[in-house]
């Protein structure tokens, strides 16, 4: 409820899933910075995500990766999602920023979870994304789980709280994979933290962007600063 810089993680594993056959991959390191402010009808907001595929023995992140389904070393990306503008209506519906030609959403928020003083929150969303020339669309389906304290949450004058995470998520497989029209796909379980200390941040995500990406960890709100700042954007 404040407009204050939010900081948030999530650490998981990636299987590949063929037929009813799950396979250990790689694992994934995710941070996200975020802004809120409150408009009329709910709140607008920015963000932006730095995540690193990793391997999951040393926590190191991949430059290259053995596919044991093609036996071919694949050249592994930076992910995450560029700086982005959203919002959330008062009735927790989602909107983004702007039109994204090819992209499919379906977004919804569990009704709460609620006994003694613990609150669960669960938000899905359904994606598919169509690429010029791409034979079928890349689909990408997640689920977070937020567990939070009611007392917390009922704190007079708390502005945020932080939130235990509980991350799974459904996609096609990843067009660095080069897996063609192979069947199966992928599916990452994980945890994290919504509110988070920056001294919480996985330490393989913190080495990665320390290494490759030095000004995310220097001053992550400057990188929101544009949107944030930018016209329109109140």
């Amino acid at each position: 409820l404040d407009e204050g810089l939010i900081t948030s993680w999530v650490s998981a594993r990636y299987y590949g899933v063929v037929e009813d056959r799950m396979d250990p991959l790689f694992a994934v390191v995710s941070a996200v910075f975020s802004r809120y402010r409150m408009v009329a009808d709910g709140f607008a907001a920015v963000n932006f995500e730095l995540a690193w595929f990793t391997d999951p023995e040393t926590g190191k992140a991949l430059e290259m990766f053995r596919n044991p389904y093609t036996n071919q070393d694949c050249k592994v990306p930076a992910g995450g999602l560029p700086p982005s503008q959203f919002r959330f209506g008062r009735d927790l519906s989602f909107h983004l920023g702007r039109d994204v030609p090819g992209l499919q959403m379906e977004h919804d928020v569990l009704p709460f979870d609620v006994r003694g003083d613990d609150v669960w929150v669960t938000e899905r969303s359904r994606t598919a994304m169509t690429f010029p020339g791409a034979a079928r669309p890349f689909r990408y389906s997640e689920s977070n789980t937020f567990h939070a304290r009611k007392s917390d949450l009922e704190r007079p004058g708390a502005t945020r709280v932080t939130s235990e995470v509980s991350f799974t998520n459904v996609c096609s497989w990843r067009p660095w994979m080069q897996m063609g029209d192979r069947p199966g796909h992928l599916t990452a379980i994980g945890i994290g933290r919504q509110n988070a200390a920056m001294d919480s941040l996985p330490p393989a995500w913190v080495e990665a962007t320390e290494a490759k990406r030095p000004e995310v960890l220097k001053d992550p709100a400057a990188i929101l600063a544009p949107l944030w700042n930018a016209k329109g954007a109140k």
